[in-house]
């Protein structure tokens, strides 16, 4: 009986040619590294943390939501603040959009509740250093 079943389990099993016995090689192990989603620190809000414009407004939650919905709607239109001021033609772009015009005033306005004078030669170079491109620094 043993011989019929081992004849039959070998009778099953499919004869490889002595030739490619040889070609049969293990392969390396290899991966590829897990990619994540991660953001870029380098943004206008982040750089506006080390201000004192922002020293000023930390205590002021209306004021931090003015910039955040500033910034996304910023982001939203294509513009990004921690790369370079915005090109004329995209300034022409943006005066045209309405939501883009309240949304500033907005920020004007709860920057002056929160008592940073705009009009301050040293809050405007501050605020222009936060719109430099990196490499020209």
């Amino acid at each position: 009986m043993n011989t019929i079943r081992r004849f039959a389990l070998t009778a099953r099993r499919p004869v490889r040619p002595p030739s490619l016995t040889g070609l049969r090689r293990q392969r390396p192990f290899s991966f590829t590294p897990r990619v994540q989603a991660t953001e870029q620190n380098n943004t206008f809000l982040d750089n506006l943390k080390h201000t004192s414009i922002f020293q000023k407004i930390a205590d002021k939650p209306e004021a931090l939501m003015a910039l955040r919905d500033f910034a996304a709607l910023m982001k939203e239109k294509g513009i990004d603040a921690g790369s370079g001021p915005p090109s004329t033609m995209q300034m022409f772009r943006l005066a045209a959009n309405s939501d883009f015009r309240n949304a500033a005033q907005r920020v004007v306005d709860e920057l002056k509740n929160a008592g940073v004078d705009l009009t301050s030669q040293d809050v405007m170079q501050e605020l222009m250093s936060l719109s430099k491109k990196p490499d020209s620094s």
